[in-house]
């Protein structure tokens, strides 16, 4: 079956090690990326997310393996398990989401890139509500690691 992806990038004013490890920290998810979020972090580990308003009774479950955990560049995650509101999404388990961070001048470059997504017209909602959320966690991130305007 055709798949595709999709994929999202922000520029940071700050060190890769800084970037990965807000991947992997609950907290901060939970905080800025207006999520519910467990993190395993270790090889094998799990990286679970539920969204929406009601935590008992949410809009989506996502639920992932860390494949691959390259300090402080890349984490793959393999999802297992993916349920909406209208039941289990049947491409769920083909998924993939790839964080890579680049060094730069100024600090860093975060990208992340979605994939396995059925192909156009099969669940075009699902896939553009992905990008709204990679967009949203993005920005959330974004928002943590730039340095407060100055006082006057």
């Amino acid at each position: 079956m055709t798949t595709r992806s999709q994929w999202h990038e922000i520029e940071l004013p700050a060190k890769p090690e800084a970037v990965f490890n807000l991947l992997l920290s609950p907290k901060i998810i939970r905080g800025r990326w207006d999520q519910v979020g467990a993190i395993i972090t270790e090889m094998d580990g799990l990286w679970v997310f539920v969204w929406g308003e009601r935590e008992s009774d949410p809009d989506c479950i996502t639920g992932a393996r860390i494949r691959s955990f390259t300090a402080p560049t890349r984490v793959l995650l393999a999802y297992e398990y993916c349920r909406t509101r209208t039941g289990m999404m049947p491409f769920g388990a083909t998924m993939t989401a790839e964080f890579t961070i680049q060094r730069i001048t100024a600090g860093s470059v975060l990208r992340v890139t979605q994939s396995g997504f059925p192909p156009p017209g099969q669940h075009d909602a699902f896939y553009d509500s992905c990008g709204q959320g990679w967009r949203a966690a993005l920005q959330g991130i974004g928002t943590i690691l730039s340095p407060p305007p100055p006082r006057k």
